[in-house]
């Protein structure tokens, strides 16, 4: 729990009460041949960028923190802001 706190700002029972929240949302669907992510994947991105402030979140260094490319990076953040929303 204490890295996953220090990556994500959030205690577990938080992120899984989040992930309850927004799992369902029609955002999260699509009918691509490139299925997306899984919504909890998309989540820990987004936590991860909005928990960390400046030059130390850039997408970039999500990409390779997360192992996916820098477009999804920004398209997990905009769904997952999108489905809080």
């Amino acid at each position: 729990p204490e890295l996953f706190q220090k990556k994500l700002r959030v205690d577990p029972q938080v992120f899984d009460a989040i992930l309850d929240q927004i799992s369902n949302h029609h955002i999260f669907s699509n009918n691509s041949n490139n299925p997306q992510l899984p919504v909890a994947i998309q989540l820990a991105i987004f936590l991860n960028r909005a928990g960390h402030y400046g030059n130390a979140i850039s997408p970039e260094d999500v990409c390779q923190w997360a192992g996916v490319s820098v477009g999804s990076v920004i398209n997990c953040t905009n769904r997952v802001m999108v489905a809080l929303l």
